[in-house]
């Protein structure tokens, strides 16, 4: 190589085990140990943009499943679904013993924490007394067709 002596100041540059006793006297700044180190770690190109784009199976999935993702969330908060299981859970927490079977405990919690409306409430009542007006027209229907019959 070149040849040149080193001194304390310019040690020789430390790329592995030298290879010949003129590689090791060349100081950083020669020429030859630049040399060196571009033989000994090939220096690795940037990878051109291919022609062709990546092959993606599902190129628009994500974002798709984000906004409707983010859409589906913000109709629970609208419609009170995430705050009622909020509640539920919560109080399912606090529970001081646990139940053996926690759907259950849930089903319960969620049926009793729909608001009551007293319209909801005399719906049984109606329907109770449209059943008895049917079967009295029944009767009625039947007596007028064994009249005409006659």
């Amino acid at each position: 190589m070149c040849g040149a002596a080193t001194s304390p100041r310019n040690p020789p540059p430390s790329l592995g085990p030298p290879s010949s006793t003129a590689e090791s006297r060349c100081p950083a700044g020669c020429l030859c140990a630049l040399l060196r180190q571009a033989r000994a770690k090939p220096a690795r190109r940037p990878r051109a943009a291919s022609p062709r784009p990546a092959l993606t199976l599902f190129p628009s999935f994500p974002q798709a499943t984000e906004s409707k993702r983010e859409q589906f969330r913000r109709y629970l908060e609208k419609s009170g679904v995430l705050d009622t299981l909020t509640k539920v859970l919560v109080a399912l927490y606090e529970e001081p013993e646990k139940p053996n079977n926690a759907l259950d405990f849930l089903k319960h919690h969620i049926g009793a924490a729909a608001p009551e409306n007293p319209e909801v409430e005399a719906l049984p009542l109606e329907v109770a007394e449209m059943k008895e007006k049917y079967e009295a027209v029944l009767e009625e229907n039947k007596k007028l067709k064994a009249k005409v019959n006659i």
